[in-house]
């Protein structure tokens, strides 16, 4: 259910492509891999892959504690 939303999220990012229609041809895996593999496309990952949270597991469980015990962590969502 959620894999046509996330594929349209990397192709709107620019970071890969996503299948239109439910079934694969030759022709549209092939335009598939070859953005895949574009140096654009590497670029562009690398540049989303800066911009990626590396503490969204520690944020979360401090929000389901905080909601837990009833205090605030000090940290607003999406602040940290």
């Amino acid at each position: 259910m959620d894999q046509p939303y996330w594929a349209a999220r990397v192709a709107d990012l620019g970071i890969g492509a996503a299948h239109d229609g439910p079934v694969p041809t030759y022709a549209s895996l092939s335009a598939a891999l070859e953005m895949a593999l574009a140096p654009e496309t590497g670029q562009r990952a690398k540049a989303v892959a800066a911009t990626v949270r590396t503490d969204g597991t520690t944020v979360a469980a401090r929000l389901l504690l905080d909601g837990a015990d009833g205090t605030d962590a000090g940290t607003p969502l999406g602040s940290a």
